[in-house]
């Protein structure tokens, strides 16, 4: 197993202005520390076992999601070989979020394992809430000798550190969490209606815009089809799927500590991205994820840029477009193509009392054999290598076209993290997709609303 450089624990770079984050910043100075390391259970062990925690319980916090589904699905072999007991609880994704920042703000330890993501790894490490796991992973008395961590996609791996060196940096390489379902950023399409209409699939942001607009509002197997659809909600998660344009012409969210979502290429970005939103129903400037699929799942969509990961949902039985969907490289623009990642991770309670027998759970739910397992539950993408490229990655998606091809390119090729890390980002990131979403409706101007934003960002991280 390859060891990864040992982490400090985060300091405090911003304050932020959301309230959230004031509490983050507020208990960061008495909170437990998130690198602590495991020295204490190390003591209480000779070498690795998966009976070491024998007989103790663990609690888990997840948001209803495939991933939390496969766990859930496979859990009693994690007990079987521990000796464990886990309780998981899942929550939808807002009343999760909610849940999940409560109980950490609270520092009882009342969950020992939850999942994460970047942006929030961001604001947890800020306030020591989440354990850096870089000693765990060294700790050969801790991890098992056949986890591999170097099987992880690098660039997965790299998107869960926080560097002192990046622009708002907290710690000096802290792995916060480890990846368990990965997405790009794709473009769907609809083979059986470009085929009618004579179509050929986009290449190009322009090319996409030309044939969304010619597209929407015809008639096509009885219904009346939208151009495109996409998120619309005045949220940071809306920046996933507009990412691949944010990319394409080279925006960069900060430079040299002043925001510049609002530089020319930002301006053009989000002019073209309106300007593709004219095709989408009228609704959809205030639709998450899930309305946007639904949009497209039902068949009324002709083109959709959203997670990769979103296919088995379109292939499963009885789905309206099983068969008929169309799966393509995001588009391209000055700077070629694009796309943001986003990653469902499992993260560690700083506050835990069980830390040994939640990295054991973290080590089990990402293992080779646990990963694999679960590509027949709909977790996907695999954020192992090995994983990605198993027989039964292949055989799962043997149907679906293109698909397995194009989420590696994605990743391997196109997909990162574009975004400054720093614990008031998930703050930024809503006010800049409050500036979209105003552009989109022709509320303002993209160069006015982009200015908002940039103005409102800056005094955020001041």
């Amino acid at each position: 197993m390859v060891s990864i450089p040992q982490g400090r624990r985060a300091r405090r770079t911003f304050t932020a202005g959301a309230a959230a984050v004031a509490v983050a910043a507020a208990l960061a100075g008495c909170a437990s520390s998130g690198s602590g390391g495991p020295s204490g259970d190390s003591g209480s062990v000779k070498s690795f076992d998966w009976q070491n925690y024998k007989g103790q319980t663990i609690n888990v916090l997840m948001s209803e999601h495939p991933l939390s589904d496969s766990v859930k699905q496979s859990v009693k072999d994690f007990e079987s070989k521990t000796g464990v007991t886990v309780n998981i609880e899942t929550l939808s994704e807002n009343d999760y979020m909610v849940k999940l920042l409560t109980e950490l703000q609270s520092q009882s330890g009342s969950y020992d394992v939850f999942m994460t993501s970047q942006p929030m790894n961001y604001q947890y490490a800020a306030a020591g809430w989440i354990e850096d796991l870089t000693p765990w992973i060294n700790d050969k008395k801790q991890t098992a000798s056949d986890w591999d961590f170097q099987d992880f996609f690098p660039a997965l791996t790299k998107a869960e550190r926080w560097n002192k060196t990046d622009f708002g940096g907290a710690g000096e390489g802290g792995q916060w969490a480890i990846p368990a379902n990965e997405e790009g950023y794709a473009l769907f399409y609809r083979k059986d209606i470009l085929d009618a209409a004579g179509i050929g699939v986009p290449q190009t942001i322009d090319d996409l815009i030309a044939a969304a607009k010619k597209l929407n509002g015809t008639q096509f197997d009885g219904k009346t089809i939208s151009g495109f659809v996409s998120r619309g909600d005045k949220t940071y998660p809306t920046l996933n799927p507009f990412s691949t344009f944010a990319g394409a012409y080279g925006v960069k969210d900060i430079t040299d500590g002043k925001a510049t979502v609002n530089s020319p290429e930002g301006v053009e970005a989000v002019e073209k991205w309106a300007d593709l939103m004219k095709s989408a129903p009228k609704a959809a400037s205030t639709y998450t994820w899930y309305e946007a699929q639904q949009d497209f799942l039902a068949g009324n969509v002709a083109f959709y840029i959203d997670a990769d990961h979103m296919a088995p949902d379109f292939e499963k039985p009885g789905s309206a477009i099983a068969g008929k969907v169309g799966y393509a490289l995001p588009p391209e623009g000055p700077k070629g193509r694009a796309s943001s990642m986003w990653l469902w991770s499992l993260g560690m309670n700083a506050s835990s009392k069980h830390k040994g027998a939640a990295w054991q759970f973290i080590q089990w739910a990402t293992s080779k054999e646990q990963l694999t397992a679960a590509i027949s539950n709909g977790n996907m993408n695999p954020t192992r290598i090995s994983v990605a490229d198993s027989p039964e990655m292949a055989k799962a998606t043997e149907a679906w076209g293109d698909y397995n091809k194009v989420w590696k390119e994605i990743l391997s090729d196109h997909a990162s993290w574009m975004y400054s890390p720093a614990a008031t980002w998930t703050e930024a990131g809503d006010t800049w997709a409050t500036a979209i979403q105003s552009a989109v409706l022709g509320k303002q101007s993209a160069k006015q609303a982009l200015d908002d934003a940039a103005a409102k960002i800056d005094a955020a991280m001041k």
